[in-house]
């Protein structure tokens, strides 16, 4: 009996790791959605579709007047606008490709409302 509950301790500790290793990992950009959020529902996506060449997708998510504004940064001795892509007004969504280079540099995707009170997301990443 004092061996199962051991065992099941065991297993039970393993199983927690592996949830936190999971939980904890790199910032890696593959396929990443960044969600902009007012009011607890979602305004506007920007996306990363990692497959080269690598496609980032602007979203407006609402049919309020207003579209979103999605940017992608890259950091060499100061972040540098390297893309701009908008949506609102129409079917479907904005998309430009950028060349991710994997291990080299830190990128920065920033997708801002265009209404009222310009509310902004961002989230740093690298590509392994």
């Amino acid at each position: 009996m004092r061996k199962y509950r051991v065992a099941r301790g065991a297993l039970a500790v393993a199983g927690a790791i592996t949830l936190v290793v999971a939980a904890t990992g790199s910032a890696s950009a593959a396929d990443t959605t960044l969600p902009l959020k007012r009011g607890g529902k979602t305004i506007g996506t920007m996306t990363h579709l990692d497959p080269d060449p690598d496609t980032f997708r602007v979203c407006d998510t609402r049919a309020d007047g207003h579209g979103v504004t999605g940017k992608l940064y890259l950091y060499m001795a100061g972040w540098q606008l390297k893309e701009t892509k908008g949506d609102g007004g129409d079917a479907g969504c904005g998309s430009f490709d950028y060349n991710v280079v994997p291990y080299a540099a830190k990128y920065l995707m920033k997708l801002c409302s265009n209404g009222p009170g310009g509310a902004c997301v961002q989230k740093e990443f690298t590509e392994d």
